[in-house]
């Protein structure tokens, strides 16, 4: 229970924070497909990317993201070709586990239920670097290659969450949670970046406001795709056309929502103010007393 609103984003930040237990059972799954993907392809390195690897994950939401380094000598041309090859590498190594294809990666579910993790895995191969960062090619859904560098992302990202305290990445952390209990289909590279983008230009952070902020910023930008900050990736999509509109609704709900938590807040109203937010976050905010 928290005693204001300060307090409980304070505690359900906590809360999302990806635990001991989880950490450790992750890398031991990692170790299994390093293993594999080193005696199939001669890869060279199997690295964190995405939300865990960028400090923004969410607890029992986000799927553990790597990068396999592999040469391009031992890829191909097709990168759909080069996905298939990955797979039936690692389904021989897991023969129970139901490992699909969903490009640019490979999906390895362990385990099942809310327990379980998935590790999603996207064949790479150094091509260039970007402020002293490798840029990789990686699968780029039509069966080509795309650039990618994780590190000068979150490096760019570092750079802003260090200018706030620390506090961007757990504004991130908030709307990516958002993002999961509400189905609101946006893709968590876009929710970074765009969060990162309005953070740059704030004096302060404070989670009651910039997450309403947030809502506001998403809906005025239409989810209109954003040009990659660090000039690797080209433009950055928010999500698949066929839930766009429905994804924008949701913001929308979102934002009337924190407005009147905010509103409440201001009035005194904490007990209104945490009902408000509760509807908000689907029931997973924490009580007020």
């Amino acid at each position: 229970m928290a005693k204001d609103v300060n307090d409980a984003f304070g505690i359900l930040i906590d809360r999302l924070k990806p635990s001991e237990v989880e950490t450790i059972s992750a890398a031991s799954h990692r170790a299994s497909i390093d293993a594999c993907l080193k005696e199939k392809f001669k890869m060279t390195s199997l690295f964190r990317s995405g939300s865990f690897g960028h400090g923004t994950s969410v607890k029992g939401y986000s799927d553990v993201d790597y990068f396999a380094v592999i040469p391009a000598a031992n890829l191909w041309t097709s990168s759909n070709y080069s996905l298939i090859k990955v797979k039936e590498a690692l389904q021989a190594r897991f023969p129970l586990t139901s490992i699909a294809i969903r490009s640019p990666v490979v999906i390895v579910p362990f385990g099942g239920g809310a327990g379980g993790e998935h590790h999603e895995i996207s064949p790479a191969y150094a091509n260039g670097t970007n402020n002293g960062h490798t840029v990789y090619a990686i699968p780029n859904r039509t069966d080509g290659w795309m650039s990618s560098s994780p590190n000068a992302h979150n490096a760019w990202v570092n750079v802003i969450n260090d200018k706030h305290s620390k506090k961007v990445k757990q504004l991130i952390r908030l709307l990516k949670y958002w993002n999961y209990v509400q189905s609101a289909g946006i893709r968590s590279f876009y929710l970074e970046l765009r969060t990162a983008e309005y953070a740059n230009y704030e004096t302060a952070i404070l989670y009651n406001i910039d997450v309403k902020r947030m809502f506001a910023v998403l809906i005025n930008k239409g989810l209109a795709a954003m040009q990659d900050p660090q000039g690797v990736s080209g433009y950055v999509y928010p999500c698949s056309d066929a839930v766009k509109e429905s994804a924008l609704s949701k913001l929308r709900t979102a934002l009337t929502r924190a407005e009147k938590a905010y509103e409440a807040e201001n009035a005194g109203k904490y007990s209104e103010a945490f009902q408000w937010w509760d509807m908000v976050f689907g029931g997973k905010f924490p009580a007020y007393y």
